[in-house]
């Protein structure tokens, strides 16, 4: 892992298609060893266009749905993630290379980092975003977040929630041996916000909410 992720990071931060490439290369020989079968199920119509979009990770129970889910969606794409997650060793610097990294303490920074974000979507760029910021220790829902609603109104982009499930299986929270198994990536039926003002994201988030509630497997 090491020498292949190390090669990613200092070629990504030259060439950072070329870095990607190569992370995702680890990435599908990293389940091929573990014996990770992910499976994507996309219930969009084939002749949805899923680029410009901003697909929401709406419940996050393992350190292995970032991978998963940036494996399963299509590219190009950029995640949003915060500082902490980014100075995890080797995962979290190669987070850095594929994502935007916000940093708490300097808003001046996330706005513009913000700003970025709605020209990458605006020029046909996917983002990765989890709703809840944080995984669950026991698998039920967390406080959702504003954030990607308030980017994909911003945008005038689309949202598709995603609902992973078998990543707590594979690699439940605290734990460190990874198991084989199947991993199921759902991508739902896409939430358009075309004429949305920001006034609306709750009514947007509300939305969200009460569709993870129906979908997300229970405890």
């Amino acid at each position: 892992m090491v020498p292949w992720l190390s090669f990613g990071i200092i070629i990504g931060l030259f060439n950072n298609e070329t870095g990607v490439s190569i992370i995702f290369s680890w990435v599908r020989f990293f389940f091929k060893i573990y014996g990770i079968e992910v499976r994507v199920e996309n219930e969009n119509d084939t002749s949805d266009n899923l680029l410009g979009c901003v697909f929401t990770l709406l419940s996050q129970n393992s350190l292995l749905d970032g991978p998963v889910g940036i494996y399963a969606i299509p590219r190009p794409f950029k995640g949003i993630i915060n500082l902490e997650y980014a100075l995890i060793p080797f995962f979290g610097w190669c987070m850095w290379i594929l994502c935007w990294v916000i940093v708490r303490q300097w808003p001046s920074q996330a706005k513009s980092t913000l700003s970025k974000v709605d020209t990458y979507l605006q020029n046909g760029g996917n983002i990765w975003m989890s709703i809840e910021g944080k995984r669950s220790e026991n698998g039920s829902l967390s406080q959702f977040k504003k954030g990607p609603v308030v980017t994909a109104i911003r945008a005038q982009s689309k949202i598709v929630p995603v609902i992973i499930c078998g990543t707590k299986e594979v690699l439940g929270y605290g734990k460190y041996r990874i198991r084989p198994g199947k991993v199921v990536v759902r991508l739902l039926k896409t939430i358009h916000t075309n004429g949305m003002k920001y006034e609306d994201r709750d009514v947007l988030l509300s939305q969200l909410i009460a569709l993870a509630e129906r979908e997300v497997p229970k405890i």
